[in-house]
């Protein structure tokens, strides 16, 4: 029986501004899981590539669910699903909302790094700097966007999908939005891989709004008991950390 699991990263299983930004009892949870011959996969929205140069040599994932589900990869990179944004359309996302963006920022996914455009300090970011939208190279896979609060989020993904929800989605990450391919989700990410290793069981966690697709999609939904209501009625079990959740599923 393959089970394999699948875990939100930022403010899931790393903590940033922390001394320990990925928890010890996490990392032993992690080994265990993978020595009892379970998978375990990682399931963000940054690019696959921009998570393994932060995370190399801290933790050996055995999958990659990359921009929300846009892109998914085998542990070594090697492309299991990938789909992409048509240039004319991110070109015309940039131009309406860049400008709505917090600091006027938004940035673009390709060749499977995040790219920013004009004359920003990117010193603090793990991002590359193109001069002029011309100058990113294709193919572009999804966006991401900051914004002031999650109201504002909220407001720019449902104009987002109800503009361009035949191409394109958005979903809400607390205050920013990722947008990707019409289709794509954490949770269609996640069928992916499963269909790809013949997985038995599938197990899910996250502490955000675009992580409610990937815990309703596992056979077993994981949240946290610091997370909102809505995070809760979503999930099957409710833990306090990465640790306890792969405990529980590991037992089933």
């Amino acid at each position: 029986m393959t089970k394999i699991f699948a875990t939100d990263f930022d403010g899931t299983l790393y903590f940033h501004n922390e001394e320990e930004p990925i928890h010890a009892a996490d990392l032993e949870a992690i080994r265990a899981f993978q020595e009892a011959g379970g998978l375990f996969g990682a399931c963000t929205g940054r690019p696959a590539r921009a998570l393994t140069v932060q995370t190399e040599g801290l933790v050996p994932f055995d999958f990659y669910i990359a921009l929300t589900g846009g892109t998914v990869f085998d542990r070594d990179l090697n492309p299991i699903y990938m789909r992409d944004l048509p240039r004319d359309l991110v070109r015309e996302l940039f131009d309406r909302y860049a400008p709505q963006a917090r600091g006027g920022i938004a940035l673009a996914c390709a060749a499977d790094d995040y790219w920013v455009v004009g004359d920003v300090d990117t010193s603090d970011w793990p991002v590359q700097k193109a001069p002029t939208f011309n100058d990113l190279p294709a193919p572009y896979q999804g966006m991401g966007m900051e914004t002031a609060t999650v109201e504002e989020a909220e407001a720019l993904a449902a104009e987002v999908n109800a503009l361009y929800g035949d191409v394109a989605c958005a979903y809400v990450n607390l205050a920013s939005i990722d947008i990707l391919p019409a289709g794509c989700s954490k949770g269609t990410g996640l069928r992916r891989a499963a269909d790809y290793f013949g997985a038995s069981l599938t197990g899910g966690i996250g502490d955000s709004f675009n992580d409610l697709p990937l815990i309703e999609a596992a056979d077993v939904g994981y949240t946290f008991n610091r997370c909102d209501a809505a995070m809760h009625s979503a999930a099957n079990v409710l833990v306090d950390g990465v640790n306890e959740a792969l405990e529980d599923f590991m037992a089933r």
